[in-house]
């Protein structure tokens, strides 16, 4: 059959195996030990990788969790790429990148784009991860990989689950914990980390905040 008469399934198909390929560059392993991990036989692999034959669910969890991976994350990849975005894909991304944003404010690094980079890629290098543009890029672009979003986590004291987009009561605190402490950092408190905010409850925290914010518009306008 030829590209022109391609289904969206064979489409869908071809792009996770591009997207499997792309992780295993990036997770630098060579065939035959991801199929160890994964205990999946190594001509499984190397045929779902050049396309001979599509790779089932169970495989692709397998693959995906031997290599540090999220498999949703994953086939949401692959389905942009196939140019069959998974509905509300587009709504995580966003998510994604307004908290990226807001953890690296909190921190008082966005201000900075590159000095922030070179932070992050010394910090995760001490616990193993190589950190590169690329993937720098695509955090701020709110499509890093687990891996990646897990790294800057740690990097950035915020757990890499807020980081994903993830909607849930502890997401929510941990944002207002953000919020407040970027606007402690906006008046000179810069040694101020979330996770010393556990302690307090949102409302304290959020009150707080929207004093300082008031404080912060009257001086210079809005925050934009």
């Amino acid at each position: 059959m030829d590209q022109m008469s391609e289904t969206p399934t064979q489409a869908l198909h071809e792009a996770l195996a591009a997207e499997l390929r792309a992780a295993q560059a990036i997770a630098n392993v060579n065939v035959r030990t991801w199929a160890q991990e994964a205990a999946i036989t190594h001509d499984s692999i190397y045929r779902v990788l050049r396309g001979v034959r599509p790779v089932s669910v169970v495989e692709l969890v397998m693959l995906c969790r031997a290599l540090e991976e999220d498999p949703l994350e994953l086939i949401s990849r692959a389905a942009q790429r196939a140019g069959q975005p998974l509905g509300g894909s587009r709504k995580n991304e966003m998510t994604r990148v307004n908290r990226a944003r807001l953890a690296l404010e909190a921190a008082g690094l966005y201000e900075d784009l590159d000095a922030a980079f070179l932070a992050a890629r010394a910090a995760a290098s001490k616990d193993g991860y190589l950190l590169s543009v690329g993937e720098w890029d695509a955090f701020l672009a709110g499509t890093s990989t687990a891996a990646t979003t897990s790294a800057l986590g740690i990097f950035l004291e915020v757990p890499g689950e807020y980081l994903t987009g993830r909607e849930d009561a502890a997401s929510s605190q941990i944002e207002t914990q953000l919020r407040f402490a970027r606007s402690m950092h906006d008046v000179g408190v810069t040694r101020l980390a979330a996770r010393s905010l556990e302690e307090l409850q949102p409302e304290e925290i959020q009150a707080v905040e929207a004093a300082i914010r008031e404080f912060i518009d009257e001086e210079e306008g809005p925050e934009k």
